[in-house]
């Protein structure tokens, strides 16, 4: 792909990510506000409970939730709206061609920013009330993590946006299955607190690792085995390249099915 195109892919992807903030929040200002404090109201609730039933001896317990919550909250929203993304643009793509990968990116783009300003939030809350300051080569790592994160997103959604044409229902199998996902990932609890055999089971569930390893660098300011990062990745590149090719591969009538 040549420069020009690459700043043209660049340009379209903003233009309909604009243009889905515009239509999705256009005269709502609450509905705005929701999305950047839905994490942080989950965040007091579970916080009230657990913190003071349950984790107490936990070292930063509060920030660790935190930082599992908003993780998890980037995942599960950018999931959903990918897979959501093609039928949602229906009315584009029956006017113009745009290649399917284009639409489903820029749906997860307004994601990605209120990840991101939840993740100011929680950087401020890192330094300014727990005194912890992350080292360069934890900070690395938790992009590394974060990149991994959205890949996963988009994995998911580039394997269902065009599944989900024929079967209308998957949205809502999808939401109870991240209810599920959310509670088989070290989230509410550090994973050092389940028993071994249970443990190497929610280690099948991807988020697991990145969060735990997310809150190794984070909060614990160390670095987690390097060897299971690896391994990850090595299994999470072909997993992708399987997803763009099967997007590509049931794009082609997709159309005709809305």
């Amino acid at each position: 792909m040549s420069k020009t195109n690459h700043i043209h892919v660049r340009e379209t992807i903003w233009m309909l990510a604009k243009t889905d903030l515009k239509m999705r929040y256009q005269g709502s200002w609450l509905g705005i506000i929701w999305v950047f404090l839905k994490p942080f109201c989950l965040f007091l609730v579970m916080n009230f409970v657990f913190s003071h039933l349950f984790f107490k001896s936990v070292p930063n317990y509060s920030i660790r939730l935190l930082l599992g919550i908003i993780l998890w909250s980037f995942f599960a929203e950018a999931s959903m709206v990918g897979m959501l993304s093609l039928l949602a643009k229906s009315h584009i793509l029956r006017k113009i061609y745009l290649p399917k990968w284009i639409i489903i990116i820029s749906s997860t783009i307004h994601s990605a920013i209120a990840f991101l300003f939840n993740l100011v939030i929680l950087f401020l809350f890192l330094f300014l009330y727990y005194g912890i300051y992350p080292g360069v080569i934890q900070l690395l790592l938790f992009g590394v993590y974060i990149i991994l994160i959205y890949g996963i997103s988009l994995l998911f959604s580039f394997m269902t946006a065009t599944i989900i044409v024929r079967f209308r229902d998957l949205n809502q199998i999808w939401e109870v299955l991240l209810q599920v996902l959310f509670y088989a990932s070290p989230i509410i609890y550090p994973i050092t607190s389940v028993p071994d055999n249970i443990r190497s089971v929610l280690y099948l569930n991807p988020m697991t690792l990145l969060i735990e390893h997310s809150k190794i660098a984070l909060i614990d300011n160390s670095v987690a085995r390097i060897d299971h990062l690896l391994i990850f990745i090595c299994i999470f590149l072909p997993l992708m390249l399987g997803s763009i090719w099967f997007l590509k591969k049931n794009s082609v009538n997709v159309i005709e099915k809305m």
